[in-house]
């Protein structure tokens, strides 16, 4: 169609299939095996609606983007989490769609969206279906477009994630439910993996435990593990100690202050990070390094798939505040209820600035998240922490954190995301407070099956700062902040410390001096990213004169 056009970009995950005059964009694993029965659906709809996506994603896998082009119409969609994030931009009588939002504005100039920048500033990625320019969007989580050669343009949600509780309460109900969910998952991923080498980057954490030992339990024995960050850091000595219980091949990827900083100035680190600048989330170099270095030594081969413990954390109830408990948290009056609730939240995803944090600013984000709000509230009566996860869920996880995925797409790696599986995103929404918060059941329930032997309490790994040299220098400096008190500690490490304790080095492509003399109130590197994000996008970043 003539009025349609998708800038496909420099992302190799999105492939193109011809099917009669059908032409058909994909990105996802393994999702080119239905193509032909997606085309046998579509091939009878005269139009699209909520009932004929449905019919069409079902048919996909847990994570994908798909665009169908027909010779009347386009309808595009992205999975529950954007695991493939899709922008669009209509103008005129013609849509713009691509992988890269950047792309779009360099076919269609489009003026900055201050507010939606400001939010970028303060958080690393923007609110709601915004980019940083007016006009672009981004198709949200659950989303998809359809535009038919008229001219006209239909967007809906076939899913959206906002927490309702509705098991029962007895405990050991929901916690068996539980069970039975991570049983799917493991023999899900096994089904998925076909016989695969299955990477999974291994912490000290819940996640990625899961899915290591879940696999060994099931006898799923393809598997390799790495960890990376300063030598004997808390989280590799975690990593190897499971690897070896469970018998997996296990390697380290050692991170020195000379050789990430000159990663940091190599073709290859740019290339990424313009790669990444999409204009909707910051760049994410967790794990980038670690994958370059393990492809370049063959540790991972291209035929491999990648699995990580995004996002088990938050969805199993890791970020909600516990004050919610102290706090009537249903209400008919949800204007009232996110007043109540927005504080929490704008302290602890809008602080990578300090100087940032201005009344004007806070009334800016606070406007863009209330909006958002209103467009999903349908039922009469909801819950604080519902917002709070909705706001989350929509906006960083569903951004910034997905945008980790960028580095495997990067490298062409397939992966996948076992813990945003649909079923289990649909199984969470549903569980009570009391058990999600803190993670309460989903910890009980992973000690209890003890996949693998690596869940009792021999396996409890409390943080400790990385290297052991900074943990000497660190008591030395805090001794004298004794009779100060902590808040001024905390000032004092943020500042002149975590460029060295950082586990990744992640403050590397800044001078350490540029970093101290800084009066702005960096959170973390991340702060800086957001910089480095703006200045690629748009030319500048707000800090330059």
């Amino acid at each position: 169609m003539n009025k349609f056009n998708f800038l496909s970009g420099c992302i190799g995950q999105w492939q193109l299939h011809k099917r009669g005059s059908f032409k058909i964009w994909l990105a996802g694993y393994d999702n080119e095996k239905n193509l032909d029965v997606i085309i046998d659906l579509i091939s009878k709809f005269n139009s699209i609606n909520v009932i004929n996506c449905r019919k069409i994603v079902s048919n996909l896998g847990e994570h994908f983007g798909i665009i169908i082009i027909s010779p009347k119409w386009v309808f595009a969609a992205v999975d529950y989490t954007r695991g493939y994030p899709l922008y669009w931009k209509q103008s005129e009588d013609k849509l713009y769609v691509s992988p890269q939002a950047n792309l779009i504005k360099e076919k269609k100039i489009s003026s900055i969206d201050n507010k939606q920048l400001t939010a970028f500033r303060m958080s690393g990625y923007t609110i709601n279906q915004g980019t940083i320019w007016k006009n672009i969007n981004n198709l949200s989580t659950g989303s998809y477009i359809f535009f038919n050669q008229k001219g006209k343009l239909l967007i809906k949600r076939y899913f959206s994630y906002f927490p309702s509780p509705s098991f029962e309460k007895q405990y050991f109900n929901v916690q068996t439910k539980l069970k039975d969910q991570l049983k799917k998952i493991i023999k899900k991923i096994i089904l998925d993996a076909k016989g695969k080498t299955i990477i999974v980057p291994l912490s000290a954490g819940l996640d990625s435990r899961f899915i290591a030992s879940g696999l060994k339990h099931y006898n799923y024995l393809n598997v390799k593990c790495f960890s990376y960050g300063h030598k004997n850091n808390y989280e590799a000595l975690a990593s190897k100690k499971i690897a070896n219980k469970l018998g997996f091949e296990w390697t380290f990827v050692e991170i020195r202050q000379k050789p990430i900083k000159n990663f940091y100035s190599s073709d290859i680190y740019k290339k990424y990070i313009k790669f990444s600048a999409d204009g909707c989330a910051t760049s994410t170099i967790q794990g980038f390094y670690a994958i370059n270095l393990l492809l370049k030594s063959k540790y991972i081969k291209k035929d491999n798939i990648i699995i990580n413990g995004n996002s088990g954390d938050f969805i199993s109830g890791g970020h909600i505040p516990k004050e919610l408990l102290n706090l009537k948290y249903k209400s008919n009056n949800y204007k009232n209820l996110f007043n109540k609730v927005f504080h929490y939240h704008y302290e602890k995803h809008y602080s990578l600035w300090d100087s940032l944090k201005i009344s004007k600013n806070k009334k800016i984000i606070k406007e863009q998240l209330f909006n958002q709000i209103k467009e999903v509230i349908k039922k009469k009566e909801i819950t604080a922490y519902a917002i709070l996860e909705f706001l989350e869920y929509e906006n960083r996880q569903s951004k910034y954190v997905i945008n980790s995925q960028r580095i495997y797409d990067y490298y062409k790696l397939s992966w996948l995301l076992p813990l945003w599986n649909k079923s289990f995103v649909k199984f969470w929404e549903k569980v009570p407070l009391q058990y999600k918060l803190n993670q309460n059941l989903y910890r009980d329930t992973l000690k209890k099956i003890n996949y693998g032997g690596v869940w009792t309490n021999n396996y409890y790994f409390p943080f400790k700062v990385s290297s052991i040299k900074m943990r000497f220098i660190r008591f030395f400096f805090k001794s004298f902040f004794f009779f100060v008190g902590k808040k001024k500690w905390y000032k004092f490490e943020k500042k002149y410390l975590n460029y060295w304790t950082e586990n990744i080095y992640g403050f590397s492509s800044i001078k350490y001096f540029k970093v101290i003399k800084n009066k702005n109130g960096a959170r973390n590197y991340v702060s800086w990213y957001t910089l480095f994000a703006e200045k690629n996008n748009t030319g500048r970043h707000w800090q330059e004169n």
